[in-house]
């Protein structure tokens, strides 16, 4: 009785189980395809059934590719009518590489297709999977009568032959001339490695050294963040132009011209490093501008208000490119200091002061020589030179004055002349420094605003003159001197601003005399 009941049990589980099966078959088959048909034969000779495929298969069987859709295991098949075949002479491309990347392996019915779905083909690369309320797209294709299913798999047909996505990497590697700056920095950290691990012994040489049939791998700092040469990364790459990049440079040796400074060869290479650090994103970029800010795999900001691309993307097997329209570096990248003196009042015509210069309860203005120094290691000996401005101690009128910051010109004769200094707008921290000695306190004021009240000047560290932050290293030489406050040059263009110095009590002396020597902008991380 025990072994019978025994017995009847087992019937019941292998029941229950062949009727589990069958609803997971049905679930699978019937969830997403109402109108799934089997058949009992396998890829191949099912295709052969079908006249209108005969094109296809006569292209598999001649590159040597048809086998693989005979064996016992499960692939998709992407396959074209006759009229379509036409396509694959056109590529250009290795026809065994085109017709691989029409199969893969697994088997996706409808049910597997979903949005967003990357299928790998046997020739390595990815075929991208999207869909809508009606139709499901693959690559450049979409299936036009689909989801034949077969003894070892499934066969899609599609509306025409798919190209096979490049990856990033040999895409910008393949670039031409007029993509040479972009090309030629990333590919300029490429190194081609030894790989021990994947390379085989073959003998021993009579040093006792194994020699290996070697393989070699190209790497580069850029994979370990953002492998634009792997399939099985996503990246989005920003590609900028030679054009693009040169119209970039041009417009920062312009804005440089208008604050007073050099663009060098060391600003080129600050520019450069950030474009190639400031392009790659280990992600997917589907919908540029969605995001203001954008984070690279470099962790640079990219503010797509700014930079400017052409919305429509390039599909790649492993990520996406966008061609940059105009590129811009940001203020806080290139912009390491914006400094002038203030003596250089003395260089602007009395006839142009006026304009320039509002002085309040200032009974004299005098440029003057203060203390003289040497720095050995850069073979600079300077004397600090400060604009001395004094007024006559009057309750409720301090002394101030209130100008447009101007810059040092060498004319061609040789004389020297002034020109006003216009600034990118942005969030800066300004810096002064001072004669600080005895120096009263001072109120300090950008484009009418309050910046800092009462300040107290007198300490030397980092008051006096420019000797105190960010100096040079080694020296105590042309710093950015004391912290004054954050300040926000307004508006949407490069302009010029005021700043006012304005007496607010003394520390010591029974006279109002200020001593500024200079006043420098350094851009924040908000200043783009």
């Amino acid at each position: 009785m025990e072994k019978l009941y025994k017995i009847l049990l087992c019937a019941c589980l292998v029941l229950g189980i062949s009727a589990c099966q069958k609803k997971v078959w049905d679930e699978h088959f019937n969830d997403d395809d109402q109108h799934a048909v089997v058949s009992p034969l396998n890829l191949l000779d099912y295709l052969k059934t079908v006249p209108n495929y005969s094109r296809f298969v006569e292209k598999l069987e001649e590159l040597g590719v048809a086998e693989q859709l005979t064996r016992d295991q499960n692939l998709s098949v992407w396959v074209v009518t006759n009229a379509q075949m036409d396509r694959l002479a056109s590529m250009g491309l290795d026809e065994r590489y085109v017709m691989l990347y029409h199969i893969n392996h697994l088997t996706f019915d409808f049910t597997k297709l979903k949005a967003g779905t990357r299928v790998q083909t046997l020739n390595g690369k990815y075929i991208q999977v999207e869909r809508t309320s009606e139709t499901i797209f693959v690559g450049d294709s979409y299936i036009s009568n689909g989801n034949q299913l077969c003894r070892n798999g499934v066969v899609h047909e599609i509306n025409e032959l798919m190209r096979p996505d490049e990856s990033i990497y040999d895409y910008l590697s393949a670039l031409g001339d007029d993509y040479s700056i972009i090309r030629d920095s990333v590919l300029a950290l490429n190194d081609t490695v030894f790989d021990e691990q994947n390379s085989i012994p073959i003998g021993v040489d009579p040093t006792g050294n194994t020699l290996y049939d070697s393989v070699f791998v190209i790497t580069n700092p850029i994979f370990e963040v953002a492998n634009f040469r792997s399939e099985f990364a996503q990246v989005t790459l920003f590609l900028p132009s030679n054009a693009v990049i040169e119209q970039c440079f041009e417009n920062l040796g312009e804005l440089y011209e208008q604050f007073g400074k050099a663009f060098t060869p060391a600003d080129s290479l600050i520019a450069y490093q950030w474009i190639r650090e400031a392009v790659f994103y280990g992600q997917i970029i589907d919908d540029y501008g969605s995001q203001r800010d954008l984070v690279s795999a470099f962790g640079k900001f990219w503010r797509t208000d700014i930079q400017q691309v052409d919305p429509n993307f390039r599909r790649m097997s492993n990520g996406r490119i966008y061609e940059i329209t105009h590129l811009k570096i940001p203020n806080n990248v290139h912009i390491q200091m914006i400094k002038q003196l203030f003596h250089y009042w003395e260089f602007v015509p009395e006839g142009d002061k006026p304009a320039l210069f509002t002085l309040h309860n200032v009974t004299d203005i005098v440029p003057t020589n203060r203390d003289h120094v040497t720095f050995p290691t850069l073979g600079i000996e300077l004397t600090y030179r400060t604009l001395m401005i004094r007024g006559d101690l009057v309750a409720g009128q301090p002394a101030s004055i209130d100008f447009t910051p101007v810059l040092l010109e060498q004319r061609p004769d040789g004389s020297s002349g002034y020109r006003v200094v216009e600034v990118p707008p942005g969030e800066y921290n300004l810096y002064m420094g001072f004669r600080s000695s005895a120096h009263p306190f001072v109120n300090i004021y950008v484009d009418g605003k309050p910046v800092t009240m009462n300040l107290n000047v007198v300490p030397a560290t980092p008051w006096n003159y420019d000797r105190a932050t960010n100096t040079v290293p080694g020296t105590r030489y042309n710093g950015w001197g004391g912290l004054v406050g954050p300040v926000v040059i307004e508006g949407d263009q490069v302009r010029s601003f005021r700043i006012k110095v304005e007496f607010a009590g003394l520390s010591s002396g029974s006279i109002e005399q200020m001593e500024p020597y200079h006043w420098a902008l350094v851009p924040t991380q908000n200043n783009y």
